[in-house]
């Protein structure tokens, strides 16, 4: 099953901030309860059964997690008292028993019994509308910056963006991941090989990206920059990225935010201090244990774009160059005699258009 990578890297960034949470003034102490069971939850509910889901781990007091699969985990609707349960697949994972429907208005709250004395309960989430992607484009770029010398590098690459639809409502908040899937065909490969049009498939790990509007309704966002990437190997042939836009609530927009803002400190005095982020999780009539983590409850729109190596005008080094450079002073890379030392696939993503 697929996962939104971003968002699993992202709690986890935050669980590491709660750890060791840097003071750049003055030297405070945060009074945090300890216990032997604080808890991590990643969950999401989305209108696409790959990304229905919980990943459920606990944090024992050496700052080590563990995956928790003892857990009964329910999902509880506004509409008509329904529960559903969700089943333990191991390694922490949780998945529904059936796919959940999802339409705009409708309220949820995640329920987790890790023992009989222990509630995990999420705020209730209302489904936010539908946002679609409408357009994806790429552009060439240079990309500069200042190295720890004084001195400016300039990188060339591609940025990728997209538009979207017209929004319905007053507010909108957006969220967007993304992966990319690329061909390597091993110039040196064995003719025997079934590696021919291999896939390599990259997350967006650790990437976080998020927008919004207020005063929307009727609007729409145009040339939103997802990323820049870097001209390497992976654009030797042809690279697709799947961009995701994830239609979030006001409370996630507030919890990525605040994440956001803690990873770009840069030591100012004018950074904001150092703070606990709050998710919409907590334990029922247990202080002393804490949790981690968003129940994100939203809409989900999808739209690939493609470049080939022919539509880049600036020189890079493809898998060829490589390979032939290499062979030339007898130092070949293994993934010029196989794309599965990339970790490659042969089923072709249904994204590469």
């Amino acid at each position: 099953m697929k996962r939104l990578t971003s968002y699993r890297y992202t709690v986890r960034i935050l669980a590491l901030l709660l750890l060791a949470i840097p003071s750049c003034v003055e030297k405070f102490e945060l009074d945090i309860p300890r216990s032997t069971q604080n808890f991590v939850v990643e969950a999401l509910l989305l209108d696409d059964a790959r990304f229905q889901k919980v990943v459920l781990s606990k944090i024992n007091l050496d700052g080590k997690s563990e995956p928790f699969d003892d857990a009964r985990i329910v999902l509880q609707s506004d509409n008509d008292d329904m529960e559903i349960a969700l089943e333990p697949r191991g390694e922490g994972l949780y998945t529904p028993l059936v796919f959940v429907p999802l339409a705009k208005g409708d309220k949820y709250r995640l329920v987790i019994d890790t023992d009989e004395e222990t509630k995990i309960v999420s705020d209730w989430e209302e489904v936010p509308d539908a946002i679609a992607l409408e357009g994806g484009y790429w552009e060439s770029h240079t990309f500069e910056f200042v190295n720890d010398n004084g001195v400016t590098i300039k990188r060339n690459g591609i940025n990728f963006k997209v538009n979207t639809g017209t929004f319905q409502t007053p507010n909108t908040f957006l969220r967007y991941d993304f992966e990319t899937a690329h061909i390597n065909e091993a110039p040196f490969r064995d003719p025997r090989c079934d590696c021919l049009n291999c896939y390599i498939i990259s997350g967006s790990d650790e990437f976080l990206n998020i927008t919004s509007a207020t005063e929307s309704e009727g609007k729409s966002i145009k040339d939103h920059l997802i990323t820049f990437l870097p001209l390497d190997k992976r654009f030797s042939f042809r690279l697709t990225m799947l961009v995701r836009q994830i239609a979030i609530t006001r409370n996630a927009f507030h919890f990525y935010q605040s994440i956001d803002q803690q990873r770009n400190l840069n030591g100012s005095i004018f950074d904001p201090p150092p703070a606990i982020i709050k998710g919409n999780l907590y334990v029922e009539e247990k202080e002393d244990i804490n949790v981690y983590g968003l129940f994100e409850v939203g809409r989900l729109s999808e739209i690939p774009i493609t470049i080939y190596k022919s539509n880049i005008k600036n020189e890079f080094l493809t898998y060829l160059d490589i390979c032939y450079a290499g062979a030339r002073i007898n130092n070949i890379e293994s993934f010029c005699f196989s794309c599965y030392a990339e970790e490659g696939a042969s089923p072709r993503p249904y994204y590469f258009e």
